[in-house]
């Protein structure tokens, strides 16, 4: 078995993750679309391995719970069941994610075992899920006013699922973090997020074309857009550490807040 790195072991000691590596400054949208999409799949065994690993099981598991309760698989209660695992999950494998690449970043290559990402996320799986569910609260709210107003919120708290896999015990003002970082940038990270929206929209088609066939043939194709979604955080996880707060080396890896 291979043996934790030092400073994934520190990790745990101190309650977030060194940003003690160079960085690249926010480029181009170009230029961070490619450099996504390189580590991307330079790293999808890794992304696949954790995101399969959960979400498989754990759909299968909810699929035939519902079916056993007789829920009609396109009705509102497993339409909420479906969104409420998607938040329960996520907040398991996102940080377990960021982990395995921050700690190839550190190491030029070299990724952290599974049991070592997965333990990061168990640490970070609470923290994670109330602020993703925070989140998922405002963007709604705001886009009760109109579809502008939740889009403009989303990208102001782009920022929340990273934050607390890197900055972890350092930051409890999550929400307002992503807004101070995000600040100045917003008109770029919106940029660099459109290419996901196909994948979204492809998702979405092809999960309730999977549903109309039976509730566990959509486990594996809700599977394999779940591990391209990855490439999402891949995207949003290179912003961050391109931001000009947090240029590297930094210990620890979060900057100095403004005063109120």
């Amino acid at each position: 078995m291979r043996p934790p790195h030092p400073k994934s072991d520190r990790a745990f000691r101190q309650g977030h993750l060194a940003i003690d590596f160079p960085t690249v400054s926010f480029p181009s949208v170009g230029a961070l679309l490619l450099g996504a999409t390189q580590l991307f799949f330079a790293t999808i065994p890794f992304l696949a391995a954790v995101t399969l690993s959960v979400y498989l099981p754990a759909k299968f598991v909810l699929q035939l719970a519902l079916e056993a309760l007789g829920v009609p698989s396109d009705g509102v209660v497993s339409i909420l069941s479906m969104d409420f695992g998607d938040l329960l999950i996520s907040s398991l494998v996102i940080p377990a994610v960021v982990f395995g690449l921050i700690g190839r970043m550190r190491t030029g290559g070299t990724l952290p075992p599974l049991a070592q990402a997965f333990r990061w996320g168990r640490r970070q799986w609470g923290k994670t899920l109330w602020n993703k569910f925070k989140v998922e609260i405002t963007v709604a709210l705001w886009s009760l006013f109109l579809i502008v107003p939740g889009l403009v919120a989303m990208v102001k708290l782009i920022f929340t699922d990273i934050i607390v896999a890197i900055e972890a015990d350092g930051e409890s003002e999550v929400l307002q973090r992503s807004r101070d970082l995000s600040e100045g940038h917003r008109w770029r990270i919106f940029a660099a997020l459109l290419p996901a929206l196909p994948i979204s929209l492809l998702q979405t088609w092809a999960t309730l074309r999977a549903l109309q066939y039976s509730r566990l043939a959509m486990v594996p194709v809700d599977g394999l857009f779940a591990v391209l979604e990855q490439w999402q955080t891949v995207v949003i996880l290179l912003i961050y550490l391109g931001l000009p707060a947090l240029k590297a080396p930094m210990e620890p890896a979060f900057g100095k807040r403004k005063a109120a």
